[in-house]
C-alpha cells in the first residue's frame, strides 16, 4: 500500500495544473505531508509523468502563490492590529510583551536569512509568511527569500525521490517519506534548541554586565 503514490497518480492526471494545485494546497493543509508528496513526485519522474524541471517549477509556483496570499492577507489587516493581536495571544499563552519584543527584534535583524531558512523547517515554513507580515518585512525582501527557500525545499525532495528510485527501483514512496520525516523532526528540534539558546545569550551577557 502506497497512499502517496496513489495521490501522485491523481496529480499526474492533471499534468502541470496538478503540480500547481498540490503546491498551493500544501500551504493551507498542514496535514498534507509536503516533503512526502514532493518525494513521490520525484519518483514519478522516472515514470515519465513529468520532467524534473517541470515538477520543481510547477510545485514552486503553486507554493509561492499560497505563501504570498497569506503574507498579503496579514499585511491587509494592518501592522498595528497585527501586533496588538500578537500581544493578546502572547498574554493568553503566558509570554510577556518584553519577550515578544525581544523575539521580534531578533527575527527582524535576520529577516532576509530567515525568509529563506524558514522555508526549510517543517511547520515553521507554513506560518512564516504571517510572521514576515507581522515583522513588516518588505514585499521584495520577502518574495526574494521565499522564492529561494521554496526552490531549495521542493528541489531537494523532488531530487531525493528521483535519485532514490534510480538507486532502488520499486521503492515505496510512503515508507521513504516516513524516514525523511523522522530526519526532519530531528533537524527541527535542533533548530528550535539553537534559537532558544541564542535568545537567552543576550540576557546572560546583560546579567554579567550588571554584576560587574
Amino acid at each position: 500500500m502506497d497512499p502517496l503514490a496513489d495521490l501522485v497518480d491523481w496529480i499526474a492526471l492533471y499534468g502541470v495544473f496538478g503540480l500547481l494545485s498540490i503546491g498551493l494546497a500544501e500551504r493551507f493543509i498542514p496535514a498534507l505531508p509536503s516533503h512526502g508528496v514532493l518525494v513521490a513526485i520525484g519518483i514519478a519522474v522516472n515514470d515519465d509523468a513529468w520532467s524534473v524541471q517541470a515538477a520543481v517549477v510547477g510545485t514552486t509556483i503553486g507554493s509561492f502563490t499560497g505563501a504570498l496570499a497569506l503574507y498579503l492577507l496579514a499585511r491587509a489587516i494592518g501592522e498595528g492590529k497585527s501586533v496588538t493581536l500578537l500581544y493578546f495571544i502572547g498574554k493568553w499563552i503566558g509570554v510577556s510583551r518584553q519577550r515578544i519584543d525581544q523575539t521580534l527584534s531578533y527575527l527582524r535583524a535576520r529577516e532576509q536569512a530567515i525568509a529563506i531558512t524558514s522555508q526549510l523547517i517543517p511547520t515553521i515554513r507554513l506560518i512564516s509568511p504571517l510572521a514576515a507580515a507581522l515583522l513588516g518585512t518588505s514585499l521584495l525582501r520577502f518574495t526574494s527569500g521565499l522564492a529561494v527557500g521554496i526552490v531549495l525545499w521542493n528541489g531537494l525532495f523532488i531530487a531525493a525521490g528521483y535519485l532514490a528510485v534510480m538507486a532502488l527501483p520499486g521503492i515505496n514512496s510512503s515508507a521513504l517519506a516516513l524516514k525523511i520525516l523522522a530526519f526532519l523532526v530531528a533537524v527541527e528540534l535542533l533548530v528550535a534548541l539553537t534559537c532558544r539558546l541564542q535568545l537567552r545569550s543576550p540576557k546572560r551577557l546583560r546579567r554579567k554586565g550588571d554584576v560587574r
